[in-house]
């Protein structure tokens, strides 16, 4: 297993039940990048494809670095260019509702999944089943989200539209400033993905897997089995699968596959409050999310287009830090600097989960955007699934590699 993010602790912890011998490869420690750093929401709503009717008159506001939910490296242009015109071709009505309905498939199993693994290893106290909120501070944003509540009633996401005096009773904390929201009421959230995951790396280690920390250099077919160059160690095997996340896509070039995905880079911030959060919140004008986390209260950005290695440029915290102080009384921060995660994002904005069709024993499970922390337990389940050949608990087709 190359990896060791969510997808990769969880993926190797459903293959090791079926009676694989598994050894989970990674340069950092185990979910120590974009696993940890993320809002926490184990979110049913989060149903939507970025590629949508209507996204083309988005892009002079993007390629102007006009908006605080998404900023562009202008160097990045040419790598993001393949993936645009997928995105593009993935705006049709018909395909945006192809893609919507395989979202909603895989995401409305990803709490029941976290939840067995969190009843094992004993980390149900970290999770909160009071849902999340979209939080509009106009009326005309909130009428725009009429689209967005037809779909969500036609998924059978069970949510509420809230009016100014019900967001203030739910979350007293939050100043009144906001007109209206939608709480997402079968959706959780955790008091530290960091720790989940640490949980989940537990189960791993105390059946018997094996950490590798080392960085990867060379993946090949030799001899009838996978050879894998490491700074310090050679490792063989019959099968591997690749969860690497935003680095999936440069190990498997040097294979032969082209895939048009991107990486979406995302900071946060902590700060101090005497205020309390119940739950995360998604302030869709201020372009963030707020969740209430043992290390403090977790402010979260958008979107930075640009290379997963290039240095942070933490421009968006800065952006909506006023915003942040409009709705929630904040004191100092608490973190030195800011936290910087990179999210695999593709064209259709679905995670790609299958066998690596012009390989054999090689399997692949990255590509899952801002729903990493969600999806993990549900794509262990399913990479074990297809790598066993049993029946998956969802059907996969739509995640094959070979749509691209």
């Amino acid at each position: 297993m190359i990896g060791a993010g969510i997808v990769g602790i969880c993926s190797a912890i459903q293959l090791q039940r079926r009676g694989y011998d598994v050894t989970l490869l990674d340069r950092r420690a185990p979910a120590s990048e974009t696993s940890f750093g993320n809002a926490g929401v184990i979110s049913r709503g989060s149903i939507f494809p970025t590629a949508a009717p209507g996204i083309s008159k988005k892009i002079p506001q993007i390629l102007a670095n006009r908006s605080r939910e998404a900023r562009l490296h202008y160097r990045y242009l040419g790598q993001l260019a393949p993936w645009a015109r997928r995105l593009m071709q993935n705006a049709s009505a018909e395909k945006f509702e192809l893609n919507l309905h395989a979202l909603n498939e895989i995401v409305g199993a990803c709490l029941h999944e976290h939840k067995a693994l969190l009843q094992e290893c004993g980390g149900l106290t970290l999770l909160r089943e009071n849902g999340w909120i979209k939080l509009y501070r106009n009326a005309e944003s909130f009428e725009n989200s009429a689209a967005e509540q037809t779909s969500l009633a036609q998924c059978g996401i069970d949510f509420e539209a809230l009016g100014h005096e019900q967001i203030d009773t739910m979350e007293p904390a939050l100043n009144s400033i906001f007109t209206g929201g939608l709480w997402i009421k079968n959706t959780a959230s955790v008091s530290s993905p960091g720790q989940v995951c640490e949980l989940y790396t537990r189960l791993f280690t105390n059946a018997g897997g094996k950490l590798v920390r080392d960085e990867l250099k060379e993946l090949q077919w030799r001899d009838d089995q996978w050879q894998i160059s490491c700074n310090s160690n050679q490792l063989n095997t019959e099968s591997v699968v690749v969860a690497l996340g935003a680095w999936s896509k440069s190990v498997l070039e040097q294979l032969g596959y082209r895939i048009p995905m991107v990486v979406e880079r995302g900071y946060h911030m902590h700060y101090q409050s005497s205020s309390i959060l119940n739950r995360p919140v998604y302030d869709v004008d201020g372009g963030y999310v707020m969740s209430p986390m043992q290390q403090g209260l977790r402010v979260t950005t958008g979107v930075e287009w640009g290379s997963e290695d290039t240095k942070p440029t933490p421009v968006q915290l800065q952006q909506i830090q006023p915003y942040v102080k409009q709705a929630i009384d904040i004191n100092d921060k608490l973190d030195l600097e800011p936290w910087l995660g990179r999210r695999p994002c593709t064209p259709d904005s679905l995670p790609v989960i299958s066998a690596a069709h012009r390989h054999q024993n090689l399997w692949v499970a990255f590509g899952h955007g801002h729903m990493g922390f969600s999806m993990g337990p549900i794509t262990g389940r399913l990479i074990a699934d297809l790598v066993v050949g049993t029946e998956p608990l969802i059907a996969a087709g739509r995640f094959r590699l070979s749509r691209f």
